[in-house]
């Protein structure tokens, strides 16, 4: 029995977060307003924010993506506000996941930095 590579896992994980964001965009380009207000408000919720009562760095990523899908780029930032620039590097992050290349994201000062943009995200989501 052939043996599977113990980062199998983590590339599939890592392509179905890409299809999740693409679809979410997906919908908000073409779905209609009844889809994207079910979804928005009856879509996944934060487990964090659930369990703390307080928002996580990625609270209002489906409503902005959904809003960046339709083309409102006031709303999407309304529902975060840096919901495009954190779409593209969770879309890049995963994609470099998926593509095997998940071991550069590691490498020299890339996880202190990645971790502070988590930070800086969750302090303006906070603010704002």
């Amino acid at each position: 029995m052939p043996r599977i590579s113990r980062d199998v896992w983590p590339r599939a994980a890592a392509a179905v977060w890409i299809a999740a964001m693409l679809s979410v965009l997906a919908m908000g380009a073409f779905g209609s307003p009844g889809l994207r207000a079910r979804l928005a408000e009856d879509g996944p919720g934060c487990p964090f924010r659930m369990a703390t009562s307080v928002r996580c760095a990625f609270c209002g990523l489906t409503h902005a993506t959904l809003a960046l899908g339709h083309g409102d780029l006031p709303a999407a930032f309304g529902y975060h506000p840096l919901a495009p620039f954190l779409l593209l590097a969770m879309l890049a992050a995963c994609a470099a996941i998926a593509l095997g290349r998940g071991d550069a994201l590691l490498v020299g000062a890339r996880p202190y930095l990645i971790l502070g943009v988590v930070a800086v995200v969750w302090a303006v989501n906070l603010l704002a």
